[in-house]
């Protein structure tokens, strides 16, 4: 077979292949406005039927579509369903078993606050007990003091400098457990 090219001149082949092309250019220097003339129409169209483009696609795509194609479409969005379903319903069962474990926790803290309250309470009343005994026996001491004072000893120095001393750490320990019981009722709990 021959080729029907055979007996051109380049010259001839050159108006050949531009004559071709033609329609291809045509349509190529068409196709930005008839891409912009379709979105157009496809704009007014939507705006005609008051609907969103998906909807309008579907219903179009839709169509084309058998029954086949569609029961199988549905049943893969059920199967889709189905999975989604089962891990939401795994992910709230952990989620209430948390919340359950958290409130557990919650209450024993509660618990635990307010015996410790408790028992820093009664912490602060043996040392308000202590601190009354200090004063009855610096009472006592102080005639004691009075006596150790006119007799400058060492040993007498040192006894009153002791008990100032416990008087004053007592005093010191009861303010501090007197603002660890108000940190306590800070956070809701009686105390």
């Amino acid at each position: 077979m021959a080729s029907s090219d055979t007996g051109r001149t380049p010259a001839q082949g050159a108006e050949a292949a531009s004559a071709s092309s033609w329609p291809l250019r045509k349509l190529q220097s068409f196709t930005p406005g008839l891409w912009s003339q379709y979105k157009a129409y496809e704009d007014v169209f939507v705006e005609r039927a008051k609907g969103p483009r998906r909807f309008l696609y579907r219903n179009t795509l839709g169509r084309f579509k058998t029954e086949k194609d569609l029961l199988n479409d549905v049943e893969q969005s059920m199967i889709e369903y189905k999975t989604s379903i089962e891990s939401l319903r795994k992910d709230s069962k952990y989620t209430l078993d948390k919340v359950v474990i958290g409130e557990s926790d919650l209450q024993r803290g509660r618990t635990d606050l307010r015996s410790t309250g408790k028992q820093i309470q009664s912490v602060i009343s043996s040392i308000y007990k202590a601190e009354s005994t200090a004063a009855g026996i610096e009472f006592f001491f102080k005639g004691l003091m009075d006596r150790l004072r006119i007799i400058p000893t060492r040993q007498s120095l040192e006894l009153r400098a002791e008990v100032a001393s416990m008087a004053s750490d007592l005093k010191n320990q009861r303010h501090v457990l007197e603002e660890r019981v108000n940190r306590i009722s800070e956070y809701g709990v009686r105390v």
